[in-house]
């Protein structure tokens, strides 16, 4: 069951202009940040690089696709559950036999299909530089990881919101401000002056992304991505069963 709600959310998702949209507009821009780089890198001398090429690409591009996927995870999400919701076919699977922790689960994987292939332009971009300049492809791995894992987190917010409400312009508002409460919240840490890692900085994705884009996989990274994407999608769950119950 839960193979055939995920299939069924990546057949509607293709057939919609909006993914390749958002495939389209971002390969450009990356494509051309991608030449920036390389242009400003190969301009410097040996001794004015302050960081290896990979480290440059890593935190241009897969930063912005960051940026990107945190902007198109709410637009995919908000016709799975408030789509359904404003045109009455989630009652339809609400009375059938088949559970909620289902349901979302099927929709989360089919979210994750449809945003694997934006997670996964940078890389591409930068492997067209193999076999032409010396790559470390243990940082490109531990940066495709952290953008991906990001992604996940964005997916589950976005589903989240989604359940909230029948209308998707409000979903993907809700949404975007959840996002942008997790973006900017680290910033707190300037406003106190504190000087180590405090609970803000900590509810931040972007600090966690960072060690994963510099290629440090550390446990406290994906424990923080795993256990935000898991809550969120905790929430989508306890969401639906309320309405069920209604």
């Amino acid at each position: 069951m839960i193979a055939a709600i995920a299939g069924r959310e990546v057949r509607a998702g293709v057939v919609t202009p909006l993914l390749w949209v958002l495939l389209g507009v971002g390969q450009i821009v990356l494509a051309w940040i991608f030449l920036q780089v390389i242009e400003d890198f190969t301009g410097l001398g040996a001794d004015e690089r302050m960081a290896a090429l990979t480290q440059e690409l890593t935190m241009n591009l897969f930063a912005f696709a960051a940026i990107v996927a945190m902007l198109a995870a709410p637009l995919l999400a908000m016709r799975m559950l408030s789509g359904e919701l404003r045109d009455g076919s989630f009652d339809l699977i609400a009375a059938a036999p088949v559970r909620l922790g289902q349901v979302v689960i099927g929709k989360m994987l089919g979210l994750a299909v449809l945003i694997t292939p934006l997670c996964l332009l940078p890389t591409a971009n930068v492997l067209i530089l193999s076999g032409v300049t010396p790559l470390d492809f243990g940082q490109l791995a531990a940066a495709t990881l952290g953008l991906w894992l990001a992604a996940m987190m964005f997916c589950a917010i976005g589903l989240y919101a989604s359940s909230l409400t029948s209308q998707p312009g409000a979903a993907v508002l809700a949404a975007f401000g959840l996002l942008l409460l997790f973006s900017i919240i680290g910033r707190a840490d300037a406003t106190l002056a504190t000087q180590d890692l405090s609970l803000f900085g900590w509810l931040s994705w972007n600090e966690h992304l960072f060690w994963l884009l510099m290629g440090m996989v550390r446990l406290s990274d994906l424990s923080y991505f795993l256990i935000f994407t898991l809550f969120f999608l905790a929430l989508t769950h306890r969401r639906l069963s309320n309405r069920r119950l209604q």
